[in-house]
């Protein structure tokens, strides 16, 4: 039987990196910048199955190793208000959930962001899951050190003015990344030079992991995370 060009070839294709084709989670088709480096030569070729992430501050995908591409984001929150001698002697209650927390003391040279900072960090539970620092707002800042959408914090003090009332909570975020289900060539033969390219992408899906290129140990966390199943065959 006849066949429309180009409207089943996808569907029928063998795909080497999927285990079947059952409860893939199709993502919107994005594009991969030049910049992009396949694992395979010629590398100007995106084979299907290749990782990718979107690039920092972008809107464009790169190889999922590139150090171009975004990464997991801590939860992070950062003082209303600069630090100052109010901070001294006050108690801030750290926790990765309501209720369980633990606090901190500040003592009597915690009168500026640096020397909060330094105490912070100075405390062995507090430095064992957090880590503060200096925003680029000038506010104190506390961040968890894992990253990605399950990393949450609630800061507390007992100087209302420091986090609210009520404290102030921040999440993580993980990186975009997706798995290419098409080819993208990133290479116009006219011109000889490289050029951006649309491809079909996945969110999830089984996937056979040694087939699965520039993939890293944060990506398959996040693929996971979406419903994503790996085997090794």
């Amino acid at each position: 039987m006849a066949k429309l060009p180009g409207i089943y070839e996808q569907e029928y294709e063998h795909r080497r990196y999927l285990v079947d084709h059952q409860a893939l989670v199709r993502g919107k088709d994005v594009v991969v910048d030049e910049q992009a480096n396949s694992a395979l030569a010629p590398r100007h070729r995106i084979v299907p199955g290749t990782v990718i992430v979107r690039l920092r501050g972008g809107e464009r995908y790169v190889e999922a190793t590139s150090p171009l591409g975004e990464r997991n984001q801590p939860a992070g929150v950062s003082a209303l208000v600069p630090a100052d001698p109010a901070w001294a002697g006050t108690q801030i209650t750290v926790s990765h959930a309501l209720g369980l927390g633990f606090v901190v003391p500040l003592g009597a040279q915690a009168v500026d962001n640096a020397s909060v900072v330094a105490e912070l960090n100075l405390h062995p539970a507090f430095a064992a899951r957090y880590l503060a620092d200096e925003d680029p707002s000038g506010r104190v800042r506390i961040r968890t050190r894992d990253a990605g959408a399950t990393a949450y914090l609630h800061v507390q003090s007992s100087l209302q003015g420091a986090f609210g009332a009520d404290g102030a909570s921040g999440s993580g975020v993980d990186a975009d990344y997706r798995v290419t289900d098409s080819l993208a060539e990133l290479f116009e033969v006219v011109g000889g030079r490289r050029i951006p390219a649309l491809v079909a992408t996945l969110f999830a899906g089984h996937f056979v992991e040694p087939a699965l290129l520039h993939l890293t140990p944060e990506a398959r966390v996040v693929l996971a995370r979406r419903g994503s199943i790996f085997r090794s065959f």
